[in-house]
């Protein structure tokens, strides 16, 4: 920044090399320009703004569904570890129990077919 004795400086070369009756003039003019320059950094700046808040925006937007992402992600992982465990649950009363689904699963594994119904087979 310019500070007073450098500002004298420059007003006493200034109204040297343009005199007195120009230095008016071009003061003015001058003070038109930064007028115009300081009028258009704000609207640079309130463009650069609005840019800014339209892409804090967009990142929230996109942000909700990659937490939801995340997650299915963790509770893929938690039902994967899970999965791994002996059943610990009651024993069913109906229906085929545990060691009956992974019989049928074995089979489906070894034969590449879907698993026989064991009542209908006979045992």
């Amino acid at each position: 920044m310019i500070e007073g004795p450098e500002f004298l400086v420059i007003l006493l070369v200034a109204l040297i090399v343009l005199g007195p009756q120009r230095l008016p003039e071009v003061t003015r003019k001058m003070g038109k320009w930064v007028r115009e320059v300081r009028a258009a950094a704000r609207e640079l700046q309130k463009g650069l703004e609005a840019e800014v808040g339209d892409v804090r925006s967009l990142k929230d937007e996109l942000r909700a569904p990659l937490q939801d992402v995340e997650k299915a992600v963790g509770d893929t992982r938690r039902l994967v570890e899970e999965a791994g465990r002996p059943w610990v649950g009651p024993k069913p009363v109906t229906g085929p129990t545990p060691e009956d689904a992974m019989r049928d699963l074995a089979e489906i594994e070894e034969t590449g077919q879907p698993a026989t119904d064991r009542s209908e087979a006979g045992e």
